[in-house]
């Protein structure tokens, strides 16, 4: 199955159901030529989304991509065996993929790797199941980027929760640095993942990523990325819809969490020279008495908490250390009391 080398519209896809309106089910906008103004070809951007019973999610995940109006575009869908109408779906609109399959993997990780073997654009870009373009041009804008020369181009997402007492908020992404970004205890992995795009030539030396990360395979994507430097943009633009359902990975309760950030990191600190790689595992042995801390904030006495010091003298450089001792010392209360007092 080729990539998409047209403008598709909304005469072009199936009939949406009944009860949708709006974008992407009855809107569409002005698509580019088949061409660029030179006559050649535009950018081809592969755009790759993992599945997995996000059925009540994908249709429009997918109208989302198919209408940007945008002329080569290599769309490919990894299902991981989906029991639910997920597969009905996709074939409904299958002949508008570079590549799809449907089978049982061993993950996320697993089903993006599958992915990039198929890909070939000089774009690149994840979009998860149940998230979507929040309008038609984002790929133009995108593109224009790209034409410019900028090898990382980050937009925004806007959060929107399924549930009625849900906040919709708009996250961006930031510049940072590789070194700053592997303290993630500083960076808090400032990237918003479905909005970001880069190129081929950075994304092929990224490839493929540790299959067995259940949570935190975007921040080993993007520390590769960040790690050759690339010519890069930051929109403060909202590019994506990203639903929060509550059976969302990054909504989850995750107990191996901070165990993947301790395994990517110290994995990718191998591009650090040396010294620099042997300063930062220091520190990253200080942060992890002190989310050890934080993680039995209720159980610890102050003098438990000094006696961390026995194990880790290092960390009284700390600033975090010195107020977590406060908090234990004074309790909680009195401590934002403090808090507000000095602001």
């Amino acid at each position: 199955m080729p990539a998409i080398n047209k403008a598709l519209t909304l005469k072009d896809l199936p009939t949406p159901p009944s009860d949708k309106i709006g974008w992407p089910w009855t809107e569409e906008n002005q698509p580019l030529p088949e061409r660029m103004p030179d006559g050649s070809e535009w950018p081809r951007i592969s755009i790759v989304t993992p599945s997995y019973n996000y059925g009540q999610f994908i249709e429009e995940t997918i109208r989302s991509v198919l209408l940007q109006g945008y002329p080569n575009l290599e769309f490919i869908i990894i299902d991981g065996g989906s029991n639910d109408n997920t597969v009905e779906i996709i074939k409904k609109y299958e002949e508008y993929f570079a590549y799809w399959v449907s089978e049982k993997d061993r993950g996320q990780t697993d089903a993006i790797n599958k992915a990039y073997q198929h890909c070939t654009g000089d774009l690149f870009v994840w979009l998860n199941a149940d998230d979507s373009y929040i309008e038609a041009t984002i790929l133009q804008k995108v593109v224009n980027y790209y034409l410019q020369g900028y090898q990382l181009i980050a937009g925004g997402c806007q959060d929107t929760y399924t549930q009625e007492n849900g906040k919709n908020d708009i996250y961006y992404s930031y510049p940072t640095t590789f070194e700053r970004y592997l303290k993630f205890w500083i960076s808090n992995c400032n990237y918003t993942q479905p909005s970001v795009f880069v190129t081929k030539e950075i994304v092929d030396k990224c490839f493929p990523l540790d299959w067995q990360l259940y949570i935190l395979m975007d921040y080993q994507f993007f520390l590769r990325v960040l790690s050759q430097q690339p010519k890069s943009i930051y929109v403060n633009q909202a590019w994506t819809n990203c639903k929060k359902h509550g059976l969302n990975k990054t909504m989850s309760d995750y107990p191996g969490g901070i165990s993947e950030f301790y395994q990517v990191t110290t994995w990718e600190s191998k591009k650090l020279p040396l010294l620099q790689r042997y300063l930062f595992l220091n520190e990253l042995k200080d942060y992890a008495v002190i989310h050890s801390l934080l993680d039995n904030f209720n159980s610890l006495t102050p003098m438990q908490v000094l006696s961390s010091l026995a194990s880790r003298p290092i960390i009284v450089r700390w600033p975090l250390f010195w107020k977590l001792l406060l908090k234990y010392s004074i309790g909680t209360k009195a401590y934002s009391w403090l808090k507000k007092l000095a602001n």
